[in-house]
């Protein structure tokens, strides 16, 4: 009798000891997909009992795959931020494995510093990769693995990313219209070339000498009294002194009325203005916000003023001068103190035709069935809100019937894809699976504050939520108008 229940406890042992252990991988070691080399199969607990698969495709594109044990049928890749330069999934972010998403991420071709572009010299193969052709590989893949594991291909597919991930979601929209059912992009880097000209035109007026890194133009003190005098001029327009702009397009605020030297006026000048040329603009400036936010001009634009040692003095400064010298002059010794925006977009239009996605024709995605949803913090001091606004208007313009299936949610006060002092907690995950069940484009979101003090109102733009009275915390003190 005693050794019947041993043999049945070893038994039962042997069978819970496979399905916590192999289970979760017991149909992905076995995937065998072209180009794909698989270097790592690994069962994990946390957070939720999962697969995770890691491979390359082709020579050198890097990615990886988490498959959930309850999987909930459906698929979401997440972006990758900056020069990406590692294997990154933005969707992990949003629970997707939590939430029984299979999903996906990618280090779209090289490994570096996610702000060091010296991996594009000279190379045009990756290049085109980190520009969009790896991220449709291995969104492809990562659907095919998902159907190997699971004997069945994925009911619904979705993308998530901010920045260079918002930008990733758009080139999903126009270069490969039947990846995704619905993509959320946020604070999108869609326009490289415009993005590289604002960028380099700040750090010209920052660090106007690039043999001298140390210390920016802007101190955090001008940074300050900069801040302090334009909410004190236009906090208020909203109806509300709560330290945030509603909409900073409705401030006029002057910089020569600080007490500050010219040249330091000139670098603010640089920063709202935007970089020009003999024929006009040639990129968008920055809206009024995040002036003295560490997080805002004091890491992106002016910097900190305490380089890293091997580190860029801002991060405007790193993207800026990388693009340039790796991206589109292809010379490693590019400098910018005498440099001009004349002929600018033409020179960069190579390299543009790979890494933006500028393109307002959306039929192809819309007629397919994709939604877009976009989100833009006001207070975005690493990509201007103006950009994303233009781009909307102009999809718009082609297409009116496209706000059907395109909205862009602006977010007062709210830095890049996150943080500020405006309310930027969305469940865009949720947005998203609501609106393509539905078929209802979200008119409103309730966006909530990080300290837990409430939440406001956001309308889907053009409208804008305009305080009626009552508590500033409270969604219904807010109506769209």
């Amino acid at each position: 009798m005693l050794r019947r229940l041993f043999a049945c406890f070893v038994v039962i042992a042997s069978i819970s000891a496979q399905s916590s252990e192999t289970d979760a991988c017991a149909n992905v070691k076995e995937i065998s997909l072209p180009d794909l080399t698989i270097d790592m199969v690994e069962p994990l607990e946390n957070p939720v009992p999962h697969c995770k698969l890691t491979g390359k495709l082709g020579r050198e594109i890097g990615f990886s795959v988490w498959l959930p044990v309850n999987w909930n049928g459906k698929f979401l890749m997440g972006g990758g931020g900056g020069f990406v330069g590692s294997i990154q999934n933005q969707a992990l972010a949003l629970g997707a494995l939590q939430r029984g998403y299979a999903t996906a991420g990618t280090d779209t071709g090289h490994q570096a510093n996610g702000i060091d572009g010296s991996w594009a010299l000279h190379n045009l193969e990756r290049i085109v990769n980190y520009g969009h052709v790896a991220i449709h590989r291995v969104s492809e893949t990562s659907k095919h693995i998902a159907d190997s594991n699971y004997g069945k291909w994925p009911d619904r597919s979705y993308f998530a990313g901010c920045s260079n991930g918002g930008r990733q979601a758009m080139a999903f929209s126009q270069r490969y219209p039947n990846d995704f059912n619905a993509i959320i992009a946020g604070a999108p880097a869609f326009d490289f070339g415009g993005i590289a000209a604002a960028f380099v035109n700040v750090s010209q007026h920052m660090y106007p000498d690039m043999d001298n890194l140390t210390t920016p133009l802007l101190s955090s003190v001008d940074r300050s009294t900069l801040a302090k005098a334009v909410l004190a001029q236009c906090d208020a327009l909203d109806g509300l002194e709560d330290g945030i702009m509603n909409d900073p397009r409705e401030c006029d605020f002057d910089p020569a009325a600080l007490d500050l030297p010219e040249e330091k006026i000139a670098a603010i000048r640089a920063v709202y203005d935007g970089p020009q040329n003999a024929s006009g603009p040639v990129f968008h400036g920055w809206p009024f916000g995040g002036e003295d936010e560490d997080g805002g001009w004091g890491s992106w634009l002016a910097g900190p003023g305490q380089q890293t040692e091997g580190a860029p003095p801002s991060a405007a400064f790193g993207f800026g001068v990388d693009l340039m010298r790796y991206m589109v002059e292809h010379d490693p010794k590019w400098r910018y103190e005498d440099f001009s925006f004349d002929g600018y977009r033409e020179r960069v239009a190579v390299v543009e035709s790979v890494l933006s996605a500028k393109d307002p024709n959306l039929d192809e995605f819309r007629q397919a069935g994709g939604k877009l949803l976009l989100y833009h913090g006001w207070s975005d001091s690493a990509l201007s809100a103006l950009a994303t606004i233009d781009y909307v208007d102009a999809v718009y313009a082609r297409d009116p019937a496209a706000r059907d299936d395109v909205r862009l949610f602006l977010l007062p006060g709210v830095s890049h894809c996150a943080g500020g002092p405006g309310p930027w907690m969305v469940d865009y995950l949720d947005v998203i699976e609501r609106w393509v069940t539905s078929g209802e484009a979200p008119d409103e979101l309730i966006a909530g504050f990080i300290d837990e003090s409430g939440s406001r109102r956001l309308c889907a733009y053009p409208a804008k939520a305009s305080f009626i009275e009552g508590n500033d915390r409270n969604p219904s003190s807010f109506e769209c108008r």
